[in-house]
């Protein structure tokens, strides 16, 4: 499954304690900046790609976080998956995508390999420790 980078985007943020959003941080809002901005395809490519550089040092800011819960985790449950925290963070994703207007057929399935691909991850890598 290809996830949308600026979905990713989305999601990483959504899980950071400190993200606080504005009323205009919302669909509505940046579909307006892109028609103020963006007047070819090539403006679009460009603000793509700028959105996707942010995704990916917030993916991989996120992705330390999961190896240090590994990290923890090993000394306790040796676990990874918690079906109770993914439905926990899957009810926050479906509030905040309704807050900032973006459609839950993104969101929900982007958050759900994000998750999956961040438990399978973390359990590697608590493994790795174990064997140690």
């Amino acid at each position: 499954m290809s996830i949308p980078p600026w979905l990713v985007l989305f999601l990483a943020i959504s899980f950071s304690a400190q993200a606080v959003f504005s009323a205009e941080d919302n669909l509505s809002r940046y579909y307006e900046i892109a028609e103020q901005t963006c007047f070819d395809i090539g403006d679009i490519r460009r603000e793509m790609d700028r959105v996707n550089r942010e995704i990916l040092k917030l993916m991989t800011e996120r992705t330390a976080y999961v190896k240090r819960a590994g990290d923890l985790k090993s000394q306790t449950t040796k676990i990874a998956d918690d079906r109770g925290r993914v439905k926990d963070q899957e009810r926050k994703i479906i509030d905040l995508s309704l807050e900032l207007e973006l459609p839950l057929e993104i969101s929900l399935p982007t958050f759900r390999e994000l998750m999956e691909t961040s438990i399978k991850f973390q359990q590697r890598h608590i493994d790795e420790l174990l064997s140690q």
